[in-house]
């Protein structure tokens, strides 16, 4: 459980997708990382957004690799932002294991082709191309925004939760 107090700030990732939108965060991921600024705790960033959601939100904001937490703090599992998972051993103890990468990546691509069929095939290449933790971290967040806009937000959902669980 996150506590009310933490303190979250944006990456230079972060400042770099307030400027540019490269990511294609949705309406409320964006307007959490914008009030994300290094002072304000959780409980108050809660209260721009559906207080369940808060942890869920700063999770995938985190995972996406442009927000932290002050104090180093990491409520993520093994998709939180850090080096490249090339060697089969991670250098940092929250990134992802060469294996855990590829699970992660063959469950996106598995999702995708059982939801959308053929029409999955441009989405599921990109995803296949990823080379590294922090690329697959960025098109899995692209993906899920896309699938939350043609599908709605639970099957966005269930897609991350997929990837994640794969990860695992």
């Amino acid at each position: 459980m996150l506590s009310p107090n933490t303190i979250f700030r944006k990456t230079e990732a972060g400042n770099v997708e307030i400027a540019t939108r490269k990511l294609g965060l949705r309406a409320e991921l964006r307007r959490l990382l914008i009030m994300i600024d290094g002072k304000n705790t959780v409980a108050k960033l809660a209260a721009v957004v559906r207080p369940a959601e808060i942890e869920p939100l700063l999770l995938e904001l985190q995972a996406s690799g442009v927000i932290d937490s002050s104090d180093g703090m990491s409520f993520s599992s093994s998709m939180s932002p850090g080096p490249s998972a090339a060697s089969t051993t991670p250098t940092d103890s929250t990134e992802p294991t060469q294996q855990q990468f590829n699970a992660a990546r063959n469950a996106a691509v598995r999702f995708l082709n059982d939801v959308l069929g053929p029409g999955a095939e441009t989405m599921a290449i990109k995803i296949e191309r990823c080379k590294n933790a922090q690329e697959l971290r960025d098109t899995v967040t692209q993906t899920r925004a896309s699938l939350d806009r043609m599908m709605g937000e639970a099957t966005g959902q269930r897609f991350l939760d997929a990837v994640r669980s794969a990860a695992k």
